[in-house]
C-alpha cells in the first residue's frame, strides 16, 4: 500500500468513526428527549402516557360514570369545612390548587371515590408523580372544564390521556341517595356538566382527562 492510499484509509476510517459518533449522540439526545423525571425512577414519556391511557380504561365506563355523576346538593353533609348549602363533587375534601373556591379531590379521597382514583393513587402517587383530573364538555361556545383532582400546574414534560363518557338524559346522579335526573340536578343543584346543545338521548359526552408529571 502505497503512503497515499494508507492516507485515503487513515481519512475514511476517521469518517467513519465520526459518523458512528454523531449517530450514538443523536440515539442519545433523542432518548433523553423522552425522559420524564419521577420522584423514583426514570420513565420515557411514551410508556407514561400508555399507563396514563391504560388506567382510564380499566376504570371503565360505569364506574368512570358513575364518578362523572357523584354530585351531592351539599358539601356540608360530610365536610363541615364547606361552605354551607354548596353542592360539590361527593366527598370532595380541599379547595382547588389555584383557591377559585372549587371542591376538589384530595389523593387519597379520590382513591376512595372510584376505581380510577385508586389505579392513579398507586401507579403514580405511590412513586412520586403528579397528577390532575379534569371533565371537560365541548359546547358551541366552547370546552367547559370541571377539576376533580387538582395538583397544581404541570410540567413542560407532563403527559396526558383521556377517555369519553357518554352520559344519558335518563342517568341519575349517585351519591348518598341523590337520585335525581341530571337536568333536574343542573336546574336546581348547580351540577357542573351541562347538556350538550340539540337534546335527544344523549345529555352530554364528557372527556375524563389526566394529566401527569
Amino acid at each position: 500500500m502505497t503512503g497515499a492510499d494508507r492516507g485515503q484509509a487513515y481519512a475514511l476510517e476517521g469518517a467513519v468513526a465520526a459518523t458512528i459518533l454523531l449517530t450514538a449522540l443523536l440515539v442519545a439526545a433523542q432518548s433523553a428527549a423522552l425522559v420524564s423525571h419521577g420522584a423514583d425512577d426514570r420513565t420515557p414519556r411514551s410508556q407514561l402516557q400508555q399507563e396514563t391511557r391504560d388506567a382510564l380504561v380499566v376504570a371503565g365506563e360505569g364506574d368512570l360514570s358513575a364518578t362523572v355523576r357523584s354530585w351531592h346538593p351539599d358539601a356540608t353533609a360530610w365536610n363541615g369545612s364547606a361552605e354551607a348549602g354548596r353542592s360539590a363533587f361527593y366527598g370532595t375534601d380541599r379547595p382547588s390548587a389555584d383557591g377559585d373556591g372549587e371542591r376538589t379531590y384530595g389523593v387519597d379521597a379520590f382513591a376512595e371515590r372510584s376505581a380510577l382514583g385508586a389505579i392513579l393513587e398507586a401507579r403514580f402517587a405511590d412513586r412520586g408523580w403528579n397528577y390532575d383530573v379534569e371533565l371537560v364538555t365541548h359546547h358551541e361556545d366552547g370546552p367547559e372544564t370541571t377539576t376533580l383532582v387538582d395538583q397544581g400546574s404541570p410540567s413542560a414534560e407532563a403527559v396526558a390521556a383521556s377517555y369519553a363518557v357518554t352520559l344519558f338524559e335518563g342517568d341519575r346522579l349517585t351519591a348518598d341517595g341523590n337520585h335525581v335526573d341530571l337536568e333536574t340536578a343542573r336546574e336546581t343543584q348547580e351540577y357542573p356538566i351541562a347538556p350538550t346543545a340539540g337534546g335527544g338521548a344523549v345529555y352530554a359526552v364528557v372527556e375524563v382527562r389526566v394529566t401527569v408529571w
